[in-house]
C-alpha cells in the first residue's frame, strides 16, 4: 500500500544514529526476504555515523546463507568454494577475536564482496566501488540489448498483459515460496509472450558489474495503472557443462541464470506516498533503482534484461486499474496492451555500474 504513517514509523533507516561499537554488516546477494535491507542498513550507518567503525561483507547467500550453509553452492549455481566457510575463518571470527578479546586486529577491508560469475572475493575501499563507470544498456527492435543507444525514430514492442493469467516468479509448482527463485532459471519467462525479452550478442570479454541498477523504461499502457518488473539474466553459453554431480538433470547450456529482480507498481513512480494513474495511450517513464549487484558475465556468455507486468505470487496483481488492491473486487481485473518503447526519443534502458 501507500507509504503512509504507519509504514514510516516501521523503517529503522532513521534511527541508525549515534552508533558507537563497531558493526559488521552481513547480508547476502540472493536472500530472498532481504537483501535491500543489509545493504541500506550498511549505507544508512555510514552516512549517519562518519566516525563510526562500519564494514560491510555480501556474499552468494540466501537468507542467513552465511551461517546455515557452507556457501557452496545455491540452487543450480555452483560458486568453486565453501563461500559461508571463508566468511566466518577470515572475517567473522578474526572481528569478534579482535573487539572483544583484543587479539590482533584484522586487515578487514571497507567492503568484502563475493563477486558471482567469476566466484571470487573482493575488496573494496567503498561499496558502491568509487572507479565503477555508469554504462546504459539499451533495448532495440527484435529483442536487442546494447551500449550503443537506439537510431529508429519509431520503435516499441507491444503485447497483452492479463492478470487473471500472471508471469509466475519460478518454474513448476510449489507449496511455498521458495528462495532459490533469487537465482533460477528464467527460460521459463522468456518463452512467454508477456514477458519482453532483450539481449546482448555474445560477450567478447569479460563484463563486471559492481554497484546499482537503475531501470528506466518509456511506456504505455491502456490501464491506469501498471507493474513493471526487470530482471537482470546471465545467459550460460549452449555449450556449457552441466553440473557434476546432477541431481535434477539440469542443462546448463543456455541457462538464463537471474542475477537480480525488482518490481515497481506503476502508480508510485514518482513517490511512494502520492500515487498518480496513468493516463492510457500516454508514453511515461518509469524510473526506479534496483539493489547493487555484484557480478561478471563471461566471455561468451550474454547479457539479458527481461521486462513484464506480473510476478506471481511475489507480488499480488495489479488489476491495472487505478484502485485500492486490497479492495479490488474482480471486475477490475482487466486485460491492458503494453508497450516497451525503445527508439531515438524515448530509449529505454538499464544504467548498470560496470568495473573497469
Amino acid at each position: 500500500g501507500t507509504y503512509d504513517a504507519f509504514w514510516k514509523a516501521r523503517n529503522i533507516r532513521p534511527h541508525l544514529t549515534d552508533i558507537k561499537p563497531a558493526t559488521l554488516v552481513v547480508g547476502g546477494f540472493f536472500d530472498a526476504e532481504d537483501t535491500f535491507g543489509a545493504l541500506r542498513t550498511y549505507e544508512a550507518i555510514e552516512k549517519q555515523n562518519p566516525k563510526n567503525n562500519n564494514r560491510l561483507v555480501m556474499g552468494p547467500w540466501f537468507h542467513g546463507g552465511w551461517a546455515r550453509s557452507t556457501g557452496e553452492t545455491f540452487g543450480d549455481i555452483h560458486f568453486g568454494q565453501a563461500t559461508s566457510t571463508w566468511y566466518q575463518a577470515n572475517v567473522e571470527f578474526p572481528f569478534f577475536q579482535y573487539h572483544l578479546k583484543g587479539k590482533a586486529e584484522p586487515a578487514l577491508a571497507e567492503a568484502t564482496i563475493f563477486e558471482t560469475g567469476s566466484n571470487q572475493w573482493r575488496k573494496f575501499e567503498t561499496w558502491p566501488p568509487k572507479n565503477a563507470i555508469n554504462r546504459n544498456l539499451y533495448f532495440h527492435k527484435n529483442g536487442k540489448l546494447s551500449f550503443e543507444a537506439p537510431k529508429a525514430e519509431t520503435s516499441f514492442d507491444e503485447y497483452i498483459s492479463d492478470p487473471n493469467k500472471p508471469v509466475p516468479y519460478a518454474d513448476g509448482v510449489h507449496l511455498r515460496r521458495t528462495r532459490e527463485y533469487m537465482i533460477d532459471d528464467q527460460r521459463f519467462a522468456s518463452r512467454r509472450p508477456d514477458v519482453m525479452v532483450y539481449r546482448t550478442e555474445v560477450l567478447t570479454e569479460d563484463i563486471t558489474l559492481a554497484g546499482p541498477i537503475m531501470a528506466n523504461l518509456l511506456v504505455s499502457t491502456t490501464g491506469t495503472d501498471a507493474d513493471y518488473v526487470v530482471k537482470l539474466i546471465d545467459v550460460f553459453p549452449d555449450d556449457h557443462p552441466n553440473n557434476e554431480p546432477n541431481p535434477g538433470n539440469v542443462e546448463m547450456g543456455g541457462y538464463q541464470m537471474l542475477v537480480r529482480g525488482e518490481v515497481m507498481r506503476g502508480k508510485f513512480r514518482n513517490s511512494f506516498e502520492k500515487p498518480e494513474p496513468f493516463v492510457p495511450n500516454q508514453i511515461t517513464q518509469v524510473k526506479y533503482e534496483i539493489p547493487e549487484v555484484a557480478h561478471t558475465f563471461k566471455k561468451g556468455h550474454r547479457i539479458m534484461v527481461q521486462v513484464q507486468n506480473s510476478w506471481f505470487p511475489l507480488v499480488d496483481r495489479n488489476p491495472q486499474k487505478f484502485v485500492d488492491i486490497y479492495n479490488a473486487d474482480e471486475q477490475d481485473f482487466q486485460k491492458a496492451t503494453q508497450r516497451i518503447y525503445h527508439d531515438n526519443r524515448n530509449p529505454s534502458h538499464i544504467t548498470v555500474s560496470v568495473l573497469p
